[in-house]
């Protein structure tokens, strides 16, 4: 995938999903994940190096920020264990019942250029996380466990959130600020494109 051609693309939307395999990261295989597809590693691996490549401004969402994660170096924890603050959400019914608690939004931040608070309140539906940062990520968010929710790319367009800003309850604020700042990415790149 890395020889795709993202001609006209001005932006890449990663989306949640299922695990990502744990021998894209030198994890542990035996762990408990769910949905790993390697087809689907290979095509977002491939088209985050792609894009990558081209200068194309990146946002990840949930499995998106995993994806990510992967693709520029690092790790993931493969299952949680549980801590003081709740990632993984339960069931009722079809609907998703979402973990919500705050993160603390670090000051000079992309994202806190745009909710312009160091604390919010957040959606989790995740049992995976971060373990350690790929190069060049640094994190933007984070939960009071240390689980980092957030992240931005020092160099490329890139920002991606554990969260689910699509979550009923979300402020509209929060709901639209990270595609707020994609957008702004976008816009920037397509500027300096003119």
């Amino acid at each position: 995938m890395r020889d795709t051609d993202l001609t006209g693309f001005d932006g890449l939307v990663l989306p949640g999903g299922g695990d990502v395999d744990p021998a894209r990261y030198g994890g542990d295989p035996a762990a408990a994940c769910y949905d790993v597809n390697p087809a689907q590693d290979d095509l977002d691996l491939g088209i985050v190096s792609a894009a990558t490549d081209a200068g194309i401004p990146i946002l990840g969402v949930c499995r998106g920020l995993q994806v990510l994660n992967v693709a520029f170096g690092g790790t993931l924890v493969e299952d949680l264990p549980a801590t003081a603050v709740r990632h993984t959400p339960g069931s009722a019914g079809t609907e998703p019942e979402w973990m919500w608690h705050p993160v603390a939004v670090a000051a000079g931040s992309r994202l806190h250029a745009e909710v312009g608070a160091t604390e919010i309140d957040v959606a989790s539906g995740h049992h995976q996380a971060i373990r350690t940062l790929g190069e060049g990520l640094v994190a933007s968010a984070t939960a009071a466990d240390g689980v980092i929710e957030a992240v931005e790319h020092v160099d490329a367009p890139v920002l991606a959130v554990q969260w689910h800003p699509e979550a009923d309850g979300t402020p509209a604020v929060l709901a639209a600020a990270p595609f707020a700042v994609f957008a702004d990415l976008v816009l920037a790149r397509r500027v300096r494109a003119a």
